[in-house]
């Protein structure tokens, strides 16, 4: 055979193997794989980390410095009217908690944020035994129950009426020492979290574009879903007796004091369904996960799963909304309207616990302690 010949047949069998390595390339990828890689997952991220979390964050540190202003003016100027103001001030900075709970993850973790700020019920008798002491380290984990918004909702609210609450707080230099010291620690975590984001912990969280265990989705998964447990459990199902074998109890419910414990309900739904869909506290609609799910085609029996997630939102809020405030007296003489709410919140949970992890690949790592 002519050398010109060889060499042209050499070519040949190279093309065809090159053709042969590719196509068997093309069938190694599955289509879902093909759409994990062109979901613009960070994007998703930095609409995340810029319009919804850091500016929630940013809105919380803002109301809780003007609940702390506010206080500071009572000291030296103690009226009722300067008494209500505080409490005017200490719902706004509950309300905005809210908004950023979900977010635990990272510094918040680092600071702990939810163990720190709202672990409800209060514990009252420790509350009472560091006021009259004098003497309490906010940092112990035995103070955790006495410190906080739960704490503060206590002090501000209590038992009595309001101009027995402005009583106390004017006359009992000791007590005012406590709510000082109670803002202070808050507003100490919750600039460090600021701080950490607003630095090297938002180019790490955009940059983390994986589904593992760690990765900043995989750790948003497991946020949504355990604020989700927390709403289903904490705010609702306890207080309705569901965890205490049928035994009612309306004063665990969160700000049982100040009665806003329905207010703060609807705050965890209504981020929860913003941190599915991307969507910033303005109403402003960046990519999120519903964007993410919609992409990869996962379906829910004979619809896609976005679709089954959003009417699940639906439907809880629409039991949600049937509800009265004080919400702890609705446990009791409204119980079932609470019951079906609380029934919605499961199938939901079904639905971003199970069906949405898996799709996305994501392991849910927390546990939740009751099953659900």
């Amino acid at each position: 055979m002519k050398k010109g010949t060889i060499l042209k047949y050499g070519l040949l069998i190279s093309s065809v193997s090159l053709l042969f390595f590719i196509a068997c390339k093309k069938k190694d990828t599955s289509p879902e794989e093909e759409n994990e890689a062109t979901f613009d997952k960070q994007g998703m991220l930095v609409n995340y980390a810029d319009n919804v979390i850091i500016p929630s964050y940013s809105a919380f540190k803002i109301s809780l410095d003007s609940l702390d202003s506010s206080f500071e003016s009572f000291k030296t100027n103690m009226t009722l009217p300067a008494y209500q103001d505080i409490k005017t001030k200490l719902h706004a900075a509950y309300s905005r908690y809210q908004r950023i709970s979900l977010f635990g993850l990272g510094p918040a973790e680092d600071q702990g944020i939810r163990a720190n700020l709202n672990i409800f019920p209060t514990n009252v008798s420790n509350i009472n035994s560091n006021i009259s002491s004098d003497n309490y380290n906010l940092a112990s984990v035995s103070n955790l129950s006495s410190k906080g918004f739960p704490a503060l909702d206590y002090l501000f609210y209590g038992t009595g009426t309001e101009a027995d609450q402005f009583q106390l707080m004017s006359t009992d230099d000791k007590r005012r020492r406590y709510v000082s010291a109670v803002i202070s620690d808050m507003k100490v975590r919750i600039e460090a979290v600021l701080s950490s984001w607003n630095s090297s912990y938002r180019n790490t969280f955009v940059n983390s574009l994986g589904t593992d265990v760690g990765s900043s989705i995989g750790m948003l998964v497991n946020q949504i879903n355990y604020e989700l447990d927390y709403l289903k459990n904490a705010k609702v199902g306890i207080p309705l007796g569901l965890k205490s074998g049928g035994a009612l109890l309306p004063a665990h419910c969160e700000a049982y004091y100040g009665k806003q414990s329905l207010a703060y309900i609807f705050g965890s739904f209504n981020i929860l369904e913003d941190a599915y869909l991307g969507r910033s506290a303005k109403g402003g609609d960046g990519k999120g996960f519903d964007d993410y799910v919609e992409h990869l085609g996962i379906q829910h029996v004979n619809q896609s799963l976005n679709s089954a997630i959003k009417s699940q939102f639906n439907a809880a809020r629409a039991k949600l909304n049937l509800i009265s405030n004080p919400f702890s007296e609705q446990v009791t003489s409204n119980y079932n309207t609470v019951k079906d709410a609380y029934n919605e919140l499961v199938k939901l949970l079904v639905l971003l616990k199970t069906d949405m992890p898996s799709g996305l690949g994501v392991v849910i790592t927390y546990q939740d302690g009751d099953g659900d």
